[in-house]
């Protein structure tokens, strides 16, 4: 049975006994020069279709985070959380922007303060060097609300800017940028102060919106013919594909014809998180109620088929493609567990 190396689960279960994690705190180690390429025996160490652990998080507010990643000098990737909750701390109004380099496995806290105070965001989209993060939910005015907030995060600056707030209060989306573009699949919509604009009549949600960093506003798309609350989805050859969550489906949004497509349904149903990688959409199915992911597969839209894949060892809240050394990987992140105590879980990466 797996337990966090000393180190981790002290930080980690210190962050217990606080309401805002990594306030005050220094990196991990400091983060300076480009990422350095994967040692000889470490990469050979990554066999194809395998997962390998790395370094937890060094907080407890790591349920419900989400994540991006941009690209350090040399084109390694760097991989940026956003957000986050300890399910265990009622209350809590804040959580770090951390990064992390898979080639030392450090992580660093950037900013430890609640400039992006949501779990449970629409996801993470990076045009440019700049990271979108839309919706999520908070606890900030002492009871639970979906939060409309729409930011953008500059790691080169390491600041947090404030956009303009999305047509409707959402959460639990996903976000795929297409030709410069967010598009954003939010999975619930708030309906405390409904009728009023900014708000919705049921929770259940599957309008589809975009934003162009361009004008600096959003527009509303066709919505998806299927509800995918807690669902998976990323971008392939210019087209939109969302997975699971509400319900076991696969959908297809062009662009170009701002229409849908239902493809071929994945082997299982449930909460999902994933990624492309090779062209291909990897999905991790989970059970909300449960600390282990329960079916891997990876959508080939050559072929519309799911093949089964090798599953993480934990549920994440965000998995995210990376390139390592010339290679692409995906990087699971996030998570706790209880076995016996509670522990953040750690990193994950996966070679194709």
């Amino acid at each position: 049975m797996f337990r966090s190396p000393p180190v981790q689960l002290v930080l980690a279960l210190g962050c217990l006994a606080l309401t805002a994690c990594g306030d005050g705190r220094s990196p991990t180690q400091p983060e300076s020069g480009a990422e350095p390429a994967p040692a000889a025996s470490l990469a050979a160490a990554l066999a194809s279709n395998t997962w390998t652990l790395k370094a937890a998080p060094p907080t407890s507010l790591v349920d419900g985070l989400s994540a991006g990643v941009v690209p350090d000098a040399s084109g390694q990737s760097i991989v940026y959380t956003v957000g986050g909750r300890d399910e265990e701390v009622a209350g809590q109004c804040a959580a770090s922007i951390l990064s992390y380099k898979i080639g030392t496995n450090t992580w660093t806290f950037k900013i430890s303060d609640s400039h992006v105070p949501v779990f449970n965001s629409n996801g993470v989209g990076r045009i440019g060097n700049t990271l979108y993060i839309s919706g999520g939910e908070d606890y900030c005015t002492g009871s639970f609300r979906i939060n409309g907030q729409f930011s953008a995060y500059n790691p080169a600056t390491n600041t947090v800017t404030p956009k303009p707030t999305p047509p409707k209060l959402t959460s639990k989306g996903i976000t795929g940028v297409i030709a410069g573009k967010l598009y954003v699949l939010p999975g619930k919509c708030s309906g405390e102060a409904y009728p009023n604009p900014f708000y919705c009549e049921f929770e259940p949600f599957r309008r589809l919106f975009r934003y162009n960093p361009a004008t600096n506003n959003w527009a509303t798309k066709r919505p998806a013919p299927h509800y995918h609350a807690n669902g998976a989805g990323g971008v392939i050859d210019g087209k939109f594909y969302v997975v699971g969550g509400s319900e076991t489906t696969l959908d297809r949004y062009d662009p170009a014809t701002d229409t849908w497509k239902t493809l071929a349904p994945p082997p299982t149903g449930g909460a999902a998180r994933g990624a492309v990688v090779q062209g291909k959409l990897f999905v991790v199915f989970y059970d909300e109620t449960e600390a282990t992911p329960r079916r891997a597969y990876a959508y080939d839209p050559a072929t519309n088929a799911w093949t089964s894949k090798a599953k993480p060892r934990w549920n994440h809240p965000a998995i995210v493609p990376i390139t390592w050394g010339g290679k692409p990987y995906l990087l699971a992140v996030g998570g706790s567990h209880w076995f016996p105590e509670r522990q953040t879980n750690p990193t994950e990466v996966y070679a194709p």
